[in-house]
């Protein structure tokens, strides 16, 4: 019976201690301390399939791999010249935002140790996209299918199937369509002036003189 008291009053006295410690110690301390003392998490990097800055692209080509049909572009003084299906001024804009697409290609999701690329349509592939820098080094991409859920196109760099990456289905689709509808700048419409008409002549009507 006299064991359990001086228990009770041991536990009490500690708990007072630790209560003590948590006030003066933790309590006090600034919310960036308590960060460092516990470790902020940090925000997983994006991975890139491709990574150049845009500027130095100095040419583009896109082959379909299952039809022969190609279309390259090279950068021009005015902006990009599309050398085929056929030499024409490319719209600036809408290619600049495809290259910037396909410059920063993000992946949403990597797979390693792949061992079977058929059912990611990788063995007989769609489309390749290959950029060439202004210092010559190139950068290609080989397009296999759609996901499941139809968001991503698998990817693969062109020659190494080490990994397979998931990339947003829009910056895929957009270069698929010039193989359909090369980014040809718009031909101007011609502005329609309308002819005045001019104002009809009225003849006047000869009228008989009354004889006397």
């Amino acid at each position: 019976d006299r064991v359990k008291p001086r228990t009770t009053l041991i536990i009490v006295a500690l708990f007072a201690l630790l209560a003590g410690y948590v006030y003066f110690f933790e309590l006090n301390k600034t919310p960036e301390q308590i960060s460092a003392a516990l470790g902020t998490p940090t925000a997983k990097p994006p991975q890139y399939v491709v990574q150049v800055n845009t500027s130095g692209i100095q040419s583009v080509e896109i082959n379909d791999l299952r039809a022969p049909r190609e279309v390259k572009l090279t950068r021009v003084e005015s902006g990009w010249q599309v050398n085929q299906p056929a030499e024409k001024a490319a719209e600036r804009f809408r290619v600049d935002a495809a290259l910037s697409a396909l410059a920063n290609l993000r992946a949403s999701r990597v797979l390693t140790n792949v061992t079977d690329l058929a059912p990611f349509g990788l063995i007989t592939t769609t489309l390749e996209a290959r950029i060439v820098m202004s210092d010559t080094q190139q950068y290609a991409i080989t397009v296999g299918n759609k996901s499941p859920d139809n968001r991503a196109y698998y990817v693969v760099y062109t020659g190494d199937k080490a990994q397979v990456f998931m990339v947003d289905v829009a910056s895929i689709e957009t270069l698929k369509e010039w193989l359909d509808a090369p980014p040809y700048e718009p031909t101007p419409t011609p502005t329609f002036t309308p002819t005045a008409t001019p104002a009809a002549t009225v003849t006047p009507v000869a009228t008989e003189t009354p004889k006397p």
